[in-house]
């Protein structure tokens, strides 16, 4: 199954909290269309060149904007919309990362399954990758990132 990050939110939230290592860890190789990649790139932070170098050591894999074959939402980034679509092209066989709302209900409807930042940080606590999620989704929310109270008591649930 192919993992792709439908957004810059994902990565550049685990680069930010210095845990992008976390997605190989889980995954082993991730997708992200150029799109997505471009979005990442857009500035010469300390986030950037971390995912610069996840490109480079080739575990996060660049692909190219897929052709768009099926209406999405025009309110969607092309990040999102091409990431979508990647994973509509690979017939079911895709999951993908991302954490903006409007995405989500869009590859839910298109019956893609997803997980968000949050949720990887859980499923890396279940395999003992890392001990405690809560104490990074509070680092993250300093960092400006939005996670409900209730997404997290789900989460805590399994």
């Amino acid at each position: 199954m192919a993992i792709v990050i439908a957004d810059a939110g994902p990565l550049i939230a685990l680069a930010k909290i210095k845990h992008l290592q976390l997605l190989p860890a889980l995954f082993g190789k991730v997708v992200i269309t150029q799109a997505v990649a471009d979005e990442c790139m857009r500035s010469q932070s300390a986030d950037a060149l971390l995912i610069e170098q996840a490109l480079i050591s080739e575990w996060l894999k660049c692909v190219d904007n897929p052709d768009f074959k099926l209406p999405l939402s025009r309110s969607l980034g092309l990040g999102e919309q091409s990431s979508i679509e990647y994973a509509l092209q690979t017939n079911g066989n895709a999951m993908l990362i991302l954490d903006d709302a409007l995405a989500r209900k869009q590859a839910l409807r298109k019956q893609l399954p997803i997980v968000g930042t949050a949720g990887l940080l859980f499923a890396a606590q279940r395999k003992a990758l890392i001990s405690d999620p809560e104490t990074l989704v509070a680092e993250l929310r300093q960092k400006g990132y939005r996670i409900s109270d209730d997404v997290i008591a789900q989460l805590k649930k399994g």
